[in-house]
C-alpha cells in the first residue's frame, strides 16, 4: 500500500495588524476602567460625601440641643466672637424659601474638616445676633451641599439662626447707608465681603450694624468665584416664641 503524503498546512503568520488591534483592545479596555472609575468619584463627591455630613450634623444637632437644655453655658449671642471651640455647633440654620425641612447646625470653623460637616462659621466675625457680619461659608455640590440652593435666594428672605435663648431673623436685602448689594460675585481672594464691615478696605472699621453674609463657590461645579448673600437683622425672638417667619406661609 502506498502511503498518501500529506502536506503540512502553512501556520498563519502574526500580521502588523493583529497587533494593533490587540494594542487598541488594550486601550479601549484600559479607557472603559478609568471612565467607571472616574464616574464612581463623581458619584462619591456630589452624593456620597453627604452620608458622612448628614451623620455628622446628626451628632452636631444632638450635642447642641444637649447643651441647650441640660447645660449652663450661656447664650452663642454673648460670647466674645474668639470663645468658641473650633469644630463644635455654633447654631442652627433656617432658610424658608429652601423649605420647611431645610435646617443645618453651622459649625464653627471654615476649613476643610469643618465644612465636610456643614456650613462653617468664619472665626473671628461675630456671633449671631452681635453687631458686626456673621459671616458662613458652604459647600455648593457637595457634602450635602448646605448652599446648593443659595442662587434661589431673594431680596427680602428671610434667614433664621436658632440659639440657646433666641431666634433671630435677617432678612436678605442691599444694607442701608452703605454700598453693599444683597447679592455679589467676587473673585475667591475677596475676603472683604467678610469684614465686619463689608466690602470695605479696612478690616478694622468699627461695625455698628447687625449682619449676615453667605459665601459659595460660583459657578456651581466650580471655585473660580464667589456667591455672595448679605442681610440684616431685623428681629431677635426670645424662646420660646417662635419667629414670624418660620410660622408665615413662604412668599
Amino acid at each position: 500500500m502506498t502511503d498518501l503524503a500529506v502536506e503540512p498546512r502553512p501556520v498563519a503568520g502574526h500580521h502588523r495588524g493583529d497587533g494593533l488591534r490587540m494594542v487598541a483592545r488594550g486601550v479601549g479596555q484600559l479607557l472603559i476602567t478609568v471612565g467607571v472609575l472616574i464616574l464612581l468619584f463623581v458619584v462619591y463627591e456630589l452624593w456620597g460625601t453627604g452620608f458622612y455630613t448628614a451623620a455628622q450634623q446628626h451628632k452636631l444637632e444632638t450635642t447642641i440641643q444637649q447643651q441647650w437644655t441640660g447645660g449652663s453655658a450661656p447664650d452663642v449671642s454673648t460670647l466674645p466672637v474668639d470663645n468658641v471651640r473650633l469644630g463644635t455647633g455654633v447654631a442652627v440654620l433656617f432658610i424658608p424659601r429652601l423649605g420647611p425641612h431645610y435646617h443645618f447646625v453651622v459649625v464653627e470653623g471654615t476649613g476643610f474638616s469643618d465644612l465636610q460637616r456643614g456650613p462653617g462659621h468664619y472665626p473671628g466675625t461675630a456671633l449671631p445676633g452681635q453687631v458686626g457680619n456673621f459671616a458662613v461659608a458652604g459647600h455648593r455640590t457637595t457634602y450635602l451641599h448646605p448652599f446648593k440652593d443659595i442662587a434661589q435666594l431673594r431680596r427680602g428672605d428671610y434667614i433664621v439662626l436658632e440659639t440657646k435663648e433666641h431666634w433671630f431673623t435677617y432678612r436678605i436685602e442691599d444694607i442701608p447707608g452703605t454700598n453693599i448689594p444683597w447679592r455679589e460675585i467676587v473673585a475667591p481672594t475677596a475676603v472683604q465681603v467678610a469684614y465686619p464691615v463689608p466690602d470695605q478696605p479696612d478690616p478694622a472699621k468699627a461695625p455698628t450694624l447687625k449682619l449676615l453674609t453667605f459665601t459659595s463657590c460660583h459657578p456651581e461645579y466650580s471655585a473660580r468665584e464667589r456667591y455672595v448673600i448679605h442681610a440684616m437683622l431685623i428681629s431677635d425672638t426670645l424662646k420660646p416664641a417662635l419667629p414670624a417667619a418660620l410660622t408665615k406661609p413662604r412668599s
